[in-house]
């Protein structure tokens, strides 16, 4: 923490050493906003306001670790159970089947709380998880057949034809007659 005053005021003096030239206190004055960002937050102010657009951590700092530059923070692994043994205590990281459960050492959560869910998932993760899910989607109906014409009758004389000729006669012996009018 001692260092902390010396640091700032290097970089502060930085920027009154350039007043002599034309435009350089323009020039320092932000270089030295950047890498008091950087410095302190791990992270430039252009990276922080990447990482509000996204959601994700932004850092140009990642990419000199040779990570990309976005990431977002994964869920913490859970933490192992341990539980007391005769002289020691004894972790696992898949809790021991017995019956009833054995009981662990630490009584800490095990898993986050809102906040800490809130912060790793960022302020996008939050908005989706507000917003009204969609329902499942409806079923299918299946669509109605089309009615079938009604069939079409003639009115006939109302005497049945003598079946002798076969139907083919009878047809062509009703096809030569004149029609007849109402």
């Amino acid at each position: 923490m001692r260092r902390l005053p010396p640091l700032f005021a290097t970089v502060l003096l930085g920027g009154c050493q350039a007043i002599g030239a034309p435009g350089a206190p323009l020039l320092a004055i932000p270089a030295a906003v950047e890498g008091l960002s950087l410095r302190a937050f791990g992270r430039t102010t252009g990276d922080s306001i990447v990482s509000l657009v996204t959601g994700e951590d932004c850092s140009i700092a990642r990419i000199g670790r040779g990570e990309a530059y976005c990431g977002r923070d994964d869920a913490p692994a859970p933490p192992p159970m341990c539980t007391r043994s005769l002289g020691a205590v004894d972790c696992w990281t898949i809790p021991p089947a017995a019956w009833p459960a054995y009981r662990g050492v630490a009584d800490g959560p095990a898993t986050l709380n809102p906040a800490q869910e809130n912060n790793r998932i960022g302020w996008i993760g939050r908005i989706a998880r507000a917003l009204p899910s969609p329902g499942p989607p409806e079923p299918a109906t299946p669509p109605t057949p089309a009615a079938a014409p009604p069939p079409v009758i003639q009115p006939g004389s109302g005497v049945p034809e003598p079946v002798t000729g076969g139907i083919a006669a009878g047809a062509a012996a009703q096809m030569l007659q004149p029609p007849t009018s109402p």
